[in-house]
């Protein structure tokens, strides 16, 4: 599975999931008399929906969106547009860093922001995510296999005589097949437990007036479907784990998913029996035990002010007004349409494409020739790279991984830490190439002088250094790019770092090179980091 899918999927999913539930939060506070509980929770499944589809549909406008600087096209507009915005802001970081001599820092913000360029960090995000997933997975079948045998080891005996007849015509009443009832203790309150061979679990201490009450409200659970629904909140939290909105949607829609079983009871009570069963609720409530939000079991108990709001519901009882109901079904449906609306059309992405591939050539004309196939192929291909640049030092230890889109990023440690790292397309394509040098003078040795300007001779003779490199890399890049312009120098004793960019005569690239060096006091330079234009 490529990295971009999980990553479209994430981000899309979890900006409009966390607006649908800013909004819901509001609606279902101020709003639950007017529209029901039952509309509420239909909100909450189209959360739900949201949440858990990979769909993406069509939008022809979405395309306006998308950021120039998102060349993978795998990368939709609005997760391109967060990527951009999060590089940027490493960026903004690093400068910061910089300037206030802070290595560490700049060190951390610097590679993060590279590892978001070459994919780096967002492959180790869906590693860090998926193994989230699995732990929280881990964590709810631990507890619902706990639960269920404690349950299993408390159970006294299976209903029967004439209780189980009232149940059987309670079931037949309300059109709802009987599920198994076991009497367990100690039990602080009766749940409806599992999915698939689900069961009610009933206090030896219920006294005999309030069991029917309780039955009745555990199979308005099964008429609901509350058991499925419980499968649909683990999972939004399984996946999202890192989304503490879509934690809280899960405990609130699981109160509402309560509520609207109070209302299914109630539905045929007169006041006196509304009365009745409100006192049992209140009786449950007293016991401050129920299963947590990872178990797969119903449970009557529920303490201050949503006991509060239950209470009262069910007194009050009142229908909701039907027309604004079915409005905010309607309206609810079609926001979730547009929710999936999120993918350009096949000519939009078409055109994207051919944009990256005519911002490939400036640097394909002649790298563009390799075919590295495996580990042992990019290894040598890095060294022969750094050969180039004259790097005479290329032993080490080296360690290659090839990414999604079939890009390469090779680093090479020596004594544990990492000296050389290039990054370059399965057709040899540079990227980025960058070492990495133990005299970081730049960043932490007291005073230091930063300008944007440097001796014209002195200048030259790096520009001429530049070109040389450059074109022992990419022969005739050098005429495609317009003059080197100094972005910044800094003096730190006997040495200068400087750092300059050329732009693309073709003004349709979006970048063109950008080279930062280090000058000794002999005059000699020293690469610290090269990044070519076109590398997609």
């Amino acid at each position: 599975m490529r990295s971009a899918f999980v990553y479209n999927f994430l981000i899309e999913a979890n900006i409009m999931a966390s607006i649908a539930i800013i909004l819901m939060i509001p609606l279902r506070k101020f709003f639950r008399k007017q529209l029901g509980n039952s509309a509420i929770c239909f909100g909450w499944l189209l959360v739900a929906i949201r949440l858990l589809c990979p769909l993406s549909l069509v939008n022809p406008l979405i395309h306006t969106i998308r950021s120039p600087f998102a060349a993978d096209t795998a990368i939709r507009p609005i997760a391109g547009q967060i990527k951009v915005r999060i590089s940027d802001a490493l960026g903004d970081l690093s400068s910061l860093f910089w300037r206030a001599d802070n290595q560490s820092a700049y060190e951390v913000t610097n590679r993060l922001q590279v590892g978001m360029e070459n994919a780096s960090t967002s492959i180790t995000l869906a590693k860090v995510w998926l193994a989230g997933v699995l732990l929280i997975v881990a964590w709810f079948l631990f507890s619902n296999i706990r639960f269920r045998l404690r349950l299993r080891a408390d159970r006294i005996d299976r209903m029967s005589g004439e209780l189980l007849e009232q149940y059987e015509a309670l079931c037949r009443r309300r059109h709802i097949k009987p599920v198994p009832v076991y009497f367990t203790d100690p039990l602080p309150s009766a749940c409806l437990v599992g999915v698939f061979r689900s069961y009610i679990a009933l206090p030896l201490s219920a006294s005999p007036q309030d069991v029917i009450h309780v039955l009745t409200h555990e199979i308005c659970h099964i008429k609901n479907r509350d058991h499925i629904w419980g499968i649909l909140r683990l999972l939004c939290c399984a996946v999202h784990w890192f989304n503490p909105l879509v934690w809280i949607a899960a405990s609130m829609s699981r109160t509402d998913s309560e509520l609207r079983c109070d209302d299914r009871v109630t539905q045929p009570m007169n006041q006196e029996e509304r009365k009745s069963y409100a006192s049992v609720l209140v009786l449950a409530a007293a016991r401050r035990n129920a299963p947590g939000l990872g178990v797969l079991a119903t449970g009557m108990t529920m303490t201050g002010k949503r006991l509060k709001t239950r209470v009262s519901t069910v007194m009050q009882g009142g229908k909701p007004l039907r027309w604004l109901s079915v409005s905010f079904a309607m309206l609810s449906i079609v926001c979730l349409v547009g929710a999936f609306a999120t993918s350009e059309t096949q000519e939009q992405m078409e055109m994207g494409a051919s944009l990256v591939e005519n911002q490939n050539l400036l640097t394909e004309s002649v790298t563009g020739t390799q075919n590295i196939q495996n580990e042992s192929d990019a290894i040598e291909y890095a060294r022969s790279i750094w050969r180039q640049i004259r790097i005479n030092r290329v032993d080490g230890d080296y360690s290659a991984y090839r990414q999604d889109n079939d890009d390469w990023f090779v680093s090479m440690t020596v004594d544990g830490q990492d000296t050389f790292s290039a990054f370059f397309k399965s057709n040899g394509v540079i990227g980025d190439i960058a070492q990495n040098l133990d005299d970081y003078r730049w960043l932490t040795n007291g005073e230091y002088v930063e300008s944007n300007s440097m001796d014209a001779q002195e200048l030259a003779d790096v520009e001429t250094w530049i070109a040389d490199r450059v074109t022992a890399l990419v022969p005739g890049l050098m005429n495609e790019l317009q003059e080197l312009h100094l972005n910044y120098v800094r003096d730190v004793g006997d040495a200068k770092y400087i750092f300059l960019g050329a732009d693309p005569k073709n003004s349709s690239y979006d970048s063109g090179l950008s080279i930062f060096i280090r000058l000794n006091e002999d005059h000699s330079c020293i690469l610290l980091e090269l990044c070519l234009a076109g590398n997609g």
